[in-house]
């Protein structure tokens, strides 16, 4: 595949993580990919209690580790193994935009990502009884704007991630985000990104949640059309395809069933991001 894999995460580095660089690597050369990047958590404002934020990368260290070993996809040639890109994925609130402008300033990496993965102060894997409250109209929508704003101050940061992340975790068997649940803000969304060239990444990891955990098809599970439709009306022209891969062999997992569903909207580029510049596959 003519893919570059733009968000997978480490054990040692992510929390969260149950993969080496070693099998991730060896994970995207059987999957056949053209690259991949590994994209580890920033997450300042985890609420429990810890005596160092283990949500929080040693950035000079990941620099050390992996910088020298970047490898770009857009020269790789057939013979040579998966292209190799520098990510972190930076965990936004309203409260430290501030700071991880500091890092998208200070750092060179490939591209950072963008994320929300707190409402209120909660997270939706271990606080859901917290977030899940009201209806799931009221709920997207504030985390669409929350998005909005997270796109607006990381400016700097080029791919805005899994704007559905919250519906892997909802116990509503259908809870698939849609467009009209929040239309006001994803077209605030939409317009931000068309101004800062930020690029919206499908993320098959909430695919696969939303296939697993509930009544969904594989292909009702893919992201909504009207939202896809929405986003290239706004001027979204490029996607980037990442599985947000935490353990072995979810690299890649459903990025060729991803992409054909993709393909039947009229989305055929793919992009991803080397020293911060653009550079994309038509797939």
């Amino acid at each position: 595949m003519k893919l570059v894999d733009t968000h997978n995460h480490l054990t040692g580095w992510s929390p969260d993580a149950e993969q080496t660089f070693g099998q991730l690597t060896a994970s995207a050369c059987e999957r056949g990919l053209l690259g991949f990047a590994v994209s580890d958590h920033f997450d300042l404002d985890v609420t429990a209690e810890f005596e160092e934020n283990p949500w929080v990368v040693d950035i000079p260290a990941y620099f050390d580790t992996f910088y020298e070993r970047r490898r770009m996809p857009s020269r790789r040639k057939e013979s040579d193994p998966p292209g190799f890109l520098l990510s972190l994925e930076l965990g936004w609130t309203r409260q430290n935009g501030k700071q991880l402008q500091e890092i998208n300033a200070s750092y060179p990496f490939d591209y950072t990502i963008a994320a929300v993965h707190f409402y209120n102060g909660y997270d939706p894997y271990s606080n859901g009884e917290h977030i899940y409250t009201e209806k799931l109209g009221r709920l997207y929508s504030d985390i669409i704007g929350l998005i909005a704003q997270s796109a607006e101050e990381l400016a700097e940061s080029r791919i805005i991630a899994h704007y559905d992340f919250f519906s892997r975790y909802a116990p509503q068997m259908e809870s698939k985000m849609t467009y009209r649940h929040a239309p006001d803000e994803f077209d605030a969304l939409f317009r931000t990104m068309r101004e800062n060239e930020q690029i919206l990444e499908i993320n098959t990891r909430t695919i696969d949640a939303l296939h697993r955990r509930t009544c969904y098809s594989l292909e009702e599970a893919m992201p909504d059309a009207d939202i896809l439709r929405r986003y290239r009306e706004l001027g979204g022209r490029f996607l980037t395809v990442a599985s947000d891969a935490h353990s072995i062999g979810q690299n890649g997992h459903l990025a060729p069933e991803a992409v054909a569903y993709l393909n039947s909207l009229g989305f055929h580029e793919f992009a991803w991001f080397e020293d911060k510049k653009l550079h994309y596959s038509r797939v």
